[in-house]
């Protein structure tokens, strides 16, 4: 190896050991323990195989409804977040004379405790006392309201409009970060031309602004697959497991001392993570190239 090339590896080294260190070496250690019976009620950890994994599939309709309550609140939220945030970047990062205030105004909730949130608006879709109720009936719509968190036909759906409206502002800010990169000649030359807005937002603003998509396209899957604080303090996963996603299981099971099993959940949540990003990464890099 030349002397060059091995000096950054000094460097590269220690992060190297503080990432095996806090993150490989216990990643590797809980997929072990995911293969064991370890519980709160015995001292002896044994080597069960794939039997945590086998009780999942057994209990196919519970675990499916979990998966596919997890995959429903992150490809929901998800989009509804990127869209809406989008939205909010194209509006505000024009020339008005209060955007400053309103960019505040959308980003202040990301900057509030999940908890604080779940709190406020338990009390917000409560079906007795509940503030929107309590509207609907006043202007006459009694039809309308709702037990919004104990019915399952609207409890994922609320939960998915809370968690939009908390982290649309999180996408707004990534995307003007994206807009004030593209420089102003692009649109006068286009608009020189005759573009139509339409036309200027679909050939010079929607691919100039994919590496902001593809940012918040990842970071909200990896969210929205992990979810738990805020689905844990507004229904608890009920009515039934109407709102029960991967990490209210994972959390029942650790309550109820199975800690085996629930490791196991936390690996298949890894799994689809890993799998979900590579694929929308790879999806991604194949439409850049392109429109390139």
């Amino acid at each position: 190896m030349k002397t060059g090339n091995v000096y950054p590896m000094y460097f590269l080294s220690g992060v190297l050991l503080i990432y095996s260190g806090l993150f490989f070496f216990p990643s590797l250690y809980g997929f072990y323990l995911s293969l064991t019976d370890w519980n709160q009620f015995s001292d002896a950890v044994h080597f069960i195989g794939l039997d945590n994994y086998r009780q999942m599939i057994a209990d196919h309709a519970l675990f499916s409804g979990i998966i596919v309550n997890t995959i429903m609140f992150a490809l929901f939220t998800t989009l509804l977040k990127n869209v809406i945030g989008l939205a909010l970047a194209l509006a505000l990062n024009e020339g008005l004379r209060s955007k400053a205030l309103l960019r505040t105004v959308f980003y202040l909730p990301v900057t509030l405790s999940p908890l604080i949130i779940g709190l406020i608006f338990s009390s917000v879709f409560d079906a007795n006392s509940g503030i929107l109720n309590g509207f609907l009936i006043r202007i006459g719509l009694d039809d309308w309201a709702m037990a919004w968190l104990a019915d399952v036909r609207f409890a994922m759906g609320t939960i998915i409009s809370v968690e939009t409206w908390k982290y649309a502002g999180f996408n707004m800010v990534i995307y003007l970060a994206g807009l004030q990169m593209i420089p102003k000649t692009y649109y006068e030359a286009a608009e020189i031309d005759g573009a139509s807005s339409w036309k200027r937002f679909v050939h010079i603003t929607f691919p100039l602004v994919m590496p902001a998509i593809t940012i918040n396209l990842i970071l909200n899957l990896i969210h929205g697959f992990k979810i738990f604080d805020l689905v844990y303090v507004l229904t608890g996963g009920g009515p039934g497991s109407a709102t029960e996603v991967l990490n209210t299981a994972v959390f029942r099971e650790f309550s109820a001392g199975r800690f085996g099993s629930a490791t196991a959940i936390n690996v298949v949540i890894f799994l689809l993570i890993t799998v979900v990003t590579l694929a929308t990464l790879s999806i991604l890099s194949k439409r850049s190239e392109v429109e390139a």
